[in-house]
């Protein structure tokens, strides 16, 4: 394409505007509740509010925010099959 290209495919990184439409569409279609919603976004809010080159969810903290939920199954009401989702609908963005 160019330098200027607006393809979101090949980045390394999650946007904001990226998760957002990720957890709307878990929501509507995955029975993700607010509250699920909530708590994802608390997870991942400090990848998210990075600045520059670092701002959003990279690969790897995606994969540590993952594993976060799946240890720590009483910190969320988030099912196993609910967190399976969620990764896979978030790796559709990397």
């Amino acid at each position: 394409m160019g330098f200027f290209s607006s393809s979101s495919s090949g980045s390394d990184r999650i946007s904001h505007r990226e998760l957002d439409k990720a957890l709307y569409s878990l929501k509507e279609n995955e029975g993700f509740s607010d509250h699920h919603i909530d708590k994802v976004k608390q997870i991942f809010r400090g990848d998210m509010d990075e600045s520059g080159a670092s701002k959003g969810i990279s690969s790897h903290e995606l994969k540590k925010g993952i594993e976060w939920l799946k240890e720590h199954p009483n910190e969320h009401h988030l099912s196993s099959d609910h967190i399976e989702k969620l990764e896979e609908r978030l790796r559709h963005h990397l």
